[in-house]
């Protein structure tokens, strides 16, 4: 009989050592698209028409969202925290 839980093969740990390899190049292959798509594919600017608003409470709020009622609206909350 063969004991079973004997000392892993070392086919074994090349295969771990080959994935892990594998995974890394993967892994930098699509920083690097990405990185690249961003680079080339992104805009650079808004289109024109497009701004920021920089308000100072609430009511700023609550009057820019139904001042814009029947069009697309995004509302982007920064945080320090």
């Amino acid at each position: 009989m063969s004991d079973a839980s004997g000392p892993p093969r070392q086919s074994a740990r090349w295969l771990d050592r080959r994935g892990a390899t594998v995974l890394l190049l993967v892994g930098a292959l699509v920083v690097a698209l990405l990185a690249g798509w961003l680079r080339f594919f992104a805009p650079h600017h808004a289109p024109e028409g497009v701004t920021m608003t920089d308000l100072r409470g609430v009511a700023d709020l609550k009057a820019r969202f139904n001042a814009d009622r029947g069009t697309t609206r995004l509302v982007v909350i920064f945080s320090p925290t």
